[in-house]
């Protein structure tokens, strides 16, 4: 028997989805050994491969392979019995009362699979290490750009850890990857001081003129230095943070503007991106240049590359993976003030290896990016491949007069959210947001998008805890 298929894979995540939504509109439809059950066993249905560990506080180990012929039969059971119910039925009653009835007939065959793998397996992993793979869910965040409107993303995470909720791994592009790499440096991070800390930056902490000269990213309006969070992205000896330094596993997408593209952009296009413009406000300059970033959405022009997921790429500085993540084209020219040799060394690398001239913005490769974020779980990133796919949309199509004249750029990010739907299980879209040009915002705008990301991850909490909470197995 052959390892499960990426589509099976996701229609078994999609239907204990479907479960836990019904359960949550008809709490007393189930009992709660009968949910636990179901639960277990769309799990245990996507077994294939996984870390044991992780019990106690205990180290994980290498990956185990699991036996498909004892897994894929019962897969086939549970996939021909529980998709109608749980995918096809609109009504709450209707769903539960279909997976009831599969599960009375399915679940004979889930106690002998789990039985015999724990017995073929018992070299390999204890029962309680199997049953913390089936029955805990790691909390992935996928956090995506959008400028200034991602600082909502500090109160939803505030309201997340409220409850005692961190992410168990972050996947973030642009503003998601320089807010999620502070959110990835403690499970115990103190965020109100965080956002003392940002308040207290001044427009010389964070940007500067253009460098001219050689660059890893493409020209801008502004130079984007982030000297300001040199102090919070160091050890205490002073050397840099990097991202293998990050306490919560951190990947970071840029896109590479592919060489072939590059070389033959109009001239006059490159003149227009690296134009230095005087004397007129910078907020009409970042809106008009904002325009010009929608020509980039388009996989002939640019590539994602993750940063963070292989070893090479854990060695660059945490502050060099954001900054490259945040080059909003013809906006950011990324360069910090001192560059770093290993840094340095690892882009030209990456460049040469994935045939690209410069580094971009990574929400013009994938501004919202779940399939990243899923492919890392299920390639051993974090171990177990359990998970809970939490993502943060602050970049879509607003009704507000402050956001209008970004409608083109945002119609354009909306033409990947398709692709990227199938892989999340809750997309949480704020609205209200700061506008996207407001990149280093006042305090009392802080406070108002802080305010604002807070009481929207308010709304889906119910729903996400109910996700992440344990299932044990109850025979």
């Amino acid at each position: 028997m052959t390892t499960p298929t990426h589509k099976q894979l996701l229609t078994l995540q999609r239907m204990e989805m479907s479960l836990v939504r019904a359960v949550l509109a008809l709490p007393s439809f189930l009992v709660h050994r009968e949910y636990s059950q179901l639960r277990y066993l769309l799990s245990f249905a996507r077994l294939h491969v996984f870390a044991p560990g992780g019990v106690d506080g205990s180290p994980r180990r290498a990956d185990v392979e699991l036996a498909q012929d004892i897994i894929a039969p019962l897969r086939e059971q549970v996939l021909a019995h529980l998709f109608k119910p749980l995918r096809r039925e609109d009504k709450p009653d209707a769903r539960l009362g279909g997976a009831l009835e599969a599960l009375r007939a399915l679940y004979p065959s889930l106690v002998s699979s789990r039985r015999t793998l724990l017995r073929r397996h018992q070299n390999d992993f204890s029962e309680a290490e199997l049953d913390a793979e089936v029955g805990r869910k790691a909390l992935v965040t996928i956090a995506g750009g959008g400028g200034g409107a991602g600082y909502v993303y500090i109160g939803a995470a505030a309201r997340l850890r409220a409850e005692g909720k961190a992410s168990d791994y972050l996947v973030g592009a642009s503003i998601g990857a320089l807010i999620g790499a502070f959110l990835t440096r403690s499970r115990q991070l103190d965020i109100d001081a965080v956002l003392d800390w940002a308040k207290s930056l001044k427009t010389r902490d964070i940007f500067a003129p253009t460098h001219v000269g050689a660059a890893h990213t493409l020209p801008g309006l502004m130079r984007l230095h982030l000297s300001g969070m040199q102090r919070t992205m160091s050890h205490p000896d002073g050397t840099p943070l990097r991202i293998r330094d990050l306490e919560i596993p951190y990947e970071a997408v840029i896109a590479g503007v592919r060489k072939s593209i590059y070389d033959h952009m109009p001239a006059t296009m490159r003149e227009l991106i690296g134009a230095r413009i005087r004397g007129r406000r910078l907020s009409r300059l970042v809106t008009e240049r904002m325009l010009l970033v929608g020509t980039f959405f388009n996989p002939r022009v640019v590539k994602a590359i993750v940063l963070g997921r292989d070893d090479a790429t854990r060695d660059l500085r945490v502050i060099d993976a954001v900054g490259l993540s945040a080059a909003i084209p013809a906006v950011l020219q990324y360069e910090p003030r001192q560059r770093d040799a290993i840094s340095d060394s690892i882009l030209a690398d990456l460049r040469q290896q994935h045939d690209v001239a410069l580094f971009a913005d990574g929400g013009v490769a994938a501004n919202v990016p779940a399939r990243i974020a899923w492919e890392g779980v299920h390639g051993g990133r974090i171990g177990t491949r359990n998970a809970f796919y939490l993502a943060l949309d602050c970049f879509h199509p607003q009704f507000d007069a402050r956001h209008l004249w970004l409608w083109p750029v945002t119609q354009a990010v909306q033409l990947q959210l398709p692709s990227q739907r199938p892989y999340f299980d809750w997309l949480m879209r704020f609205e209200p947001t700061l506008s996207p040009v407001n990149l280093l915002p006042s305090a009392s705008d802080f406070d108002l998008a802080f305010q604002w990301g807070w009481n929207q991850a308010d709304v889906m909490m119910p729903f996400l805890l109910k996700a992440l909470e344990p299932i044990e197995w109850v025979p």
